[in-house]
């Protein structure tokens, strides 16, 4: 009996608990929604006083500070007729101007009428500012018109006395006052249209209204406050949850979606790997040059930083920011680009602004600005020419009567162009040294019995080699984007192959994507 009893009231209490919480819940929630319709007023009231506030702000936009007809020829008597009538305006805004008090508990219209008497004073504030620089210069003109009519009056009332009253004695020698009446007026004459030629040359200013937005910032961060305290009530709240909680309606599709976004990547490489790269193979390689002069190996490895002198009748021209040391006696200059007729090709590849020095002396070249670049000197001996990629010349020495001759040769009608996105080739011709760079080192060897490579790698090759591409050995690492489709191939045959140990691209962890890749696919069109 007793158990029953007490099961009773429990019940019938943690009913009372719930109809309690129940009723707090709902009386909670009538309150947010209540002060949600309060702040969703103040937010629509302060916005709009702040849109009816930013109009009257922009209308003084270009707007000239004075109102007078015409500032720069305006008589004193007008200037201080405008100064006065500006003061009154100012004492009887200031006396007129309601006190402050909140923003959220007054009207529109108030907050609006307060902000443009303020913004009004301080147009008055300019505008005397401007009048107060003009006051000057026009009370300068009032006094020499006065001084010239005064001389006109002295000349006409010495013309009327004796001859021998028209002269002084000053100093002990005989002046003709009429003559010195005359000077003087023309003086002041001269003085008089150097103050008007300076009051006309004198500026107009226009509003500030960088001054009168200030105005605008209680009105604006009040909104924005409200804004904050709306998007954080509890109503606003509920209805993001409620927004949320319809996730169920679209969750299949979104999954599907997301399925096809994650793995349409990977049917297109598998297609591509599989079914468009082995056309690589069936293309006919890209030969350039007939076989030339053979280039000789460097004979040292690459290095930090390469020493060299110059010879008479030979120049070096740099890159900014390789040259470390030069001799104090070597003749600078400015070249604007390595080779005029490529000037867009000379800019993309940084080969601008280039430094040339002639002269005796020795000069050191040097990554002074990549602390993994390492450089190397290619000889070019005459009748040899080499493909490049013009990003990894960094400078070269060439002689002064026989600049580096430059070839551009297009191949858009073959496969491999199209396969590799590389529709243009630069060849560079000897005589000239080249200083190559590239991350941790350039190495260059012999072609010999041919090489694979991949294309972030390949910096040039001898012109007369042939050259391809083939499909990359593993699938899986280009599956997943850690490879290129393709590598470039050379053939078998004599000549060199210069690579970049490093490339940037594989320093900062993988194929660059995004505006970064799409720059580079762009450069590599032109063989850039």
């Amino acid at each position: 009996m007793l158990g029953a009893a007490l099961r009773w009231i429990g019940r019938h209490a943690l009913l009372f608990v719930i109809i309690v919480l129940a009723m707090l819940g709902y009386a909670h929630l009538r309150s947010s929604e209540n002060e949600a319709k309060t702040l969703a007023g103040n937010v629509e009231r302060l916005a709009s006083a702040e849109a009816d506030i930013q109009a009257m702000i922009s209308e003084f936009q270009g707007k000239a500070v004075s109102a007078l007809g015409d500032t720069k020829r305006t008589s004193l008597s007008a200037i201080a007729a405008r100064r006065r009538a500006l003061l009154a305006e100012r004492i009887r805004l200031e006396q007129d101007k309601p006190g402050a008090s909140d923003l959220l508990t007054k009207p529109r219209a108030t907050i609006v009428a307060n902000v443009s008497t303020d913004i009004r004073l301080e147009v008055i504030d300019q505008e005397l500012a401007f009048l107060q620089k003009l006051l000057p210069n026009a009370t300068r003109i009032r006094d020499l018109q006065a001084a010239i009519n005064g001389y006109t009056r002295n000349l006409a009332n010495l013309a009327k006395l004796p001859s021998h009253k028209r002269y002084a004695v000053e100093n002990g020698r005989l002046v003709d006052l009429a003559a010195f009446y005359r000077q003087r007026r023309q003086d002041n004459r001269q003085k008089l249209a150097s103050a008007i030629a300076a009051q006309q040359a004198m500026p107009t200013p226009t509003v500030n209204t960088e001054r009168l937005k200030a105005m605008l910032a209680p009105v604006s961060a009040a909104a924005a406050a409200e804004r904050t305290r709306l998007a954080n009530s509890l109503p606003a709240q509920a209805r993001r949850q409620a927004e949320r909680l319809g996730i169920e309606k679209v969750l299949w599709p979104a999954a599907l979606a997301l399925l096809a976004i994650i793995t349409a990547p990977l049917i297109i490489r598998t297609l591509f790997y599989w079914v468009l790269a082995p056309l690589a193979a069936l293309g006919r390689p890209i030969r350039l040059l007939a076989p030339g002069t053979a280039i000789p190996l460097p004979a040292e490895r690459s290095r930090v930083s390469i020493g060299l002198t110059l010879t008479p009748g030979e120049e070096l021209l740099v890159k900014q920011g390789y040259l470390q040391t030069s001799a104090p006696d070597g003749v600078k200059a400015t070249q604007w680009l390595l080779d005029t007729r490529f000037p867009l090709s000379s800019l993309a590849a940084g080969l601008s602004f280039l430094t040339r020095i002639r002269g005796g002396g020795r000069t050191t070249v040097s990554a002074t600005r990549d602390p993994f670049a390492e450089l190397v000197m290619l000889d070019l001996p005459p009748g040899a020419a080499c493909v490049l990629q013009p990003r990894a010349i960094v400078g070269l020495v060439q002689a002064i009567d026989a600049p580096l001759r430059i070839t551009s040769h297009w191949r858009l009608g073959t496969l491999n162009a199209w396969l590799t996105w590389q529709w243009r080739f630069l060849a560079f011709h000897g005589p000239a040294r080249l200083i190559l760079k590239g991350g941790r080192g350039v190495r260059i060897e012999p072609a010999e019995t041919g090489r694979s490579i991949g294309q972030e790698q390949l910096i040039g090759f001898s012109a007369g080699l042939q050259y391809s591409s083939v499909r990359t050995e593993t699938f899986l690492p280009y599956l997943l984007g850690r490879e290129p489709l393709l590598n470039d191939s050379i053939a078998a045959g004599e000549g060199l192959l210069i690579a970049e140990e490093a490339p940037l691209a594989g320093r900062r962890g993988g194929v660059r994507s995004g505006l970064e890749g799409a720059m580079d696919a762009a450069l590599q069109l032109f063989g850039i």
